[in-house]
């Protein structure tokens, strides 16, 4: 059993024992005490690799924007909250250095096109796949299914209103922070969607499987 789980166990276990819980509500808090614990540490090393590569700013637009949609898509799982959280490091801070690095300006047309074709992508894949459950926790009812897609649309609309805020603000001032924080949402927003495809899918599994055998090797355990 992985330490998150263990620890989230033995919270809810307290609680339920103060509260006079049965065992059902006791597994409830257990559940959601995990996706707190998991949540906060996911953040936590997200931030600690930002700080590290000074991109801290970057990270958090690109993971929030992921994080924002994949509460209502749901997406591709690894097999184990610590490669959870170390794949997360992998994608959004090696984005967000990419974004630092290489970006240095844009053609606005090209920008508006690019911007487009994403959001485009976006709607058909959400139409398609959304939402994408866990193999655990699978979801049955049609009606949670239209509501996950109904929230996933709604926060896409959202996303595009700050990337037109954000475009114009960009076409007016050329700041660079501007330019760098629009393409990070996009970055997030595709990402997310690519997760609730086989393509992406696939490019969790692969990351998911070199890190567990990396940790076999060095270490001769289980991350």
């Amino acid at each position: 059993m992985y330490s998150f789980e263990k620890i989230s166990n033995a919270i809810a276990c307290k609680i339920s024992l103060i509260l006079e819980l049965d065992k059902e509500r006791e597994e409830i808090l257990a559940y959601g005490a995990f996706n707190l614990i998991h949540t906060v540490w996911s953040i936590f090393l997200i931030v600690l690799f930002g700080v590290l590569f000074n991109v801290l700013l970057y990270a958090l637009i690109i993971s929030f924007t992921a994080a924002f949609l994949r509460k209502y898509s749901g997406g591709a799982h690894a097999t184990s909250p610590n490669r959870c959280a170390i794949i997360g490091i992998i994608i959004f801070d090696g984005f967000a250095i990419i974004v630092d690095k290489f970006i240095i300006s844009a053609n606005t047309i090209g920008l508006l096109i690019y911007a487009g074709l994403i959001f485009v992508f976006t709607h058909y894949i959400i139409y398609k796949y959304c939402p994408v459950d866990s193999p655990s926790k699978p979801i049955k009812n049609e009606e949670t299914k239209q509501r996950l897609r109904k929230s996933s649309i709604r926060i896409i609309h959202v996303l595009a209103g700050m990337i037109i805020i954000l475009f114009i603000l960009y076409s007016n001032f050329k700041n660079i922070i501007l330019l760098k924080s629009l393409i990070c949402i996009l970055i997030g927003l595709i990402w997310q969607t690519l997760t609730l495809t086989f393509p992406g899918h696939l490019i969790i599994k692969i990351l998911d499987a070199f890190l567990r055998n990396m940790t076999a090797l060095l270490k001769g355990g289980e991350v």
